[in-house]
């Protein structure tokens, strides 16, 4: 129970950190839109195109994140080569924007399967909190009650990150090493 309250007071804190802080960077400072598609499975590609037609974004730029055994993208796309896991992914992005000489989008597009969707965003909220940077989709699809679970367990991960570094693997040592054996890892 003690465990229990414990997770919730940081996923909590985490959330108002994210609403309280959330928006100090001038969004005019803030580029265009990124796509970002964990992981090359085709129903996630198909969700680029979705995005660019439904929203009517003109020339969003394209980014990959995948493990070492997942499929490459068919169509010319930048890749990161990093993350075996939603959380570990969502950190090679935060990671990614924070190297890169470009100047940052406004709004991030995750694209994945639907049913993921919820996590993904919620992640992403969670790691580019301060930089003025939309979290797409907007609201995102709720998550299904098999994925609730996920998404407590990864925002937990995600504000662990954020305050020491560590996607707290540690906290799900099952899943990484599965997660680690089917990258190649």
């Amino acid at each position: 129970m003690v465990a229990f309250r414990a997770l919730v007071a940081t996923v909590l804190s985490g959330i108002v950190v994210l609403f309280v802080f959330g928006h100090w960077m001038d969004p005019r400072q803030l580029g265009g839109d990124l796509i970002v598609v964990l992981d090359g499975g085709a129903d996630r590609l198909v969700r680029v195109d979705q995005f660019r037609q439904q929203f009517s974004l003109k020339q969003p730029e394209q980014l990959l994140i995948r493990c070492f055994r997942s499929p490459s993208a068919p169509q010319p796309m930048q890749e990161l080569l990093q993350g075996y896991d939603t959380a570990t992914q969502i950190t090679a992005l935060t990671d990614w924007l924070r190297r890169r000489q470009a100047q940052p989008p406004l709004r991030v597009w995750i694209a994945t399967d639907p049913e993921h969707t919820a996590r993904a965003t919620l992640l992403a909220r969670i790691a580019l909190v301060g930089r003025g940077i939309q979290i797409q989709p907007d609201p995102p699809p709720p998550p299904s009650p098999g994925e609730r679970r996920k998404l407590v367990r990864d925002a937990l991960r995600m504000s662990l990150w954020r305050a020491t570094g560590s996607t707290g693997g540690w906290l799900v040592p099952q899943a990484v090493a599965r997660k680690r054996a089917e990258c190649g890892l």
